[in-house]
């Protein structure tokens, strides 16, 4: 087992919105980051498994925030691997202010890959993935299952040169982008995002087109992203509440 780690961050102006709290995609990018980091540390990182065409894949997020840093606020990330399954890995995350206070949480499913065909490995085939694990839960509830959206197409987004990873597919958080875009100004200023999930079902590559469906119920929006053919590339549910 390994200890749990904790990587350390400011918020950057550029990291900000109009009301200067770092946005959902900023923590989303460090969160992503700091598991890059310490999959690295731990001997599994992205750059090592490439070398025998192998990479890992987001495949669920769930983030639930108390409130969100500002702009030059100095903040930790605390990660570790609860588990280790056959085809799913769970890594999870407390987001702690400078003097150590529970800001944020997040939960996350990570799979394993072959580069080449794009189909999943068999992870118990490397017993020091599983070694690596620390069976303390995660403070939130796991990354649910977004259901099917029953909505309306409310947008049509190519994929661009700037929403590509090293991956050569869509990054995880322009996703995020792509959703957040469209929602009203006044909700993103004056409403909380409480809780955030996304599910990656497929990948989307440079110059597809993706239809963006959106299904509004009380303080929750859903989203689902569709190829033209009808094919889900990802679902994601939006909470909020009240407190800006």
């Amino acid at each position: 087992m390994i200890e749990k780690r904790r990587y350390s961050y400011t918020v950057l102006p550029r990291e900000v919105d109009s009301s200067k709290r770092a946005t959902i995609m900023t923590l989303g990018d460090y969160i992503l980051h700091t598991a890059g980091e310490d999959a690295d540390r731990n001997g599994f990182g992205v750059e090592k498994l490439q070398q025998s065409n192998m990479t890992w894949v987001l495949s669920r997020i769930a983030i639930e925030m108390k409130r969100f840093p500002v702009q030059h606020e100095n903040y930790t990330i605390e990660t570790w691997i609860e588990n280790v399954g056959r085809l799913m890995t769970t890594r999870n995350f407390i987001i702690r202010d400078a003097d150590g206070k529970v800001i944020g949480c997040a939960s996350t499913y990570w799979a394993m890959i072959d580069f080449t065909t794009r189909q999943p490995l068999d992870l118990r085939k490397n017993i020091e993935y599983a070694d690596a694990a620390n069976p303390e839960p995660c403070p939130i509830d796991k990354p649910i299952k977004v259901p099917t959206v029953c909505g309306n197409i409310v947008e049509r987004h190519k994929v661009k040169y700037s929403d590509i990873d090293f991956n050569c597919h869509a990054n995880s958080m322009k996703y995020v982008e792509w959703m957040i875009d469209i929602l009203p100004f006044d909700k993103l200023t004056n409403k909380k995002l409480s809780r955030f999930d996304i599910n990656f079902i497929h990948e989307t590559r440079f110059g597809e087109e993706v239809d963006i469906v959106l299904e509004q119920v009380e303080n929750i929006d859903r989203f689902e992203l569709k190829r033209s053919d009808g094919t889900a590339v990802c679902r994601a549910q939006f909470v909020w509440n009240n407190e800006a």
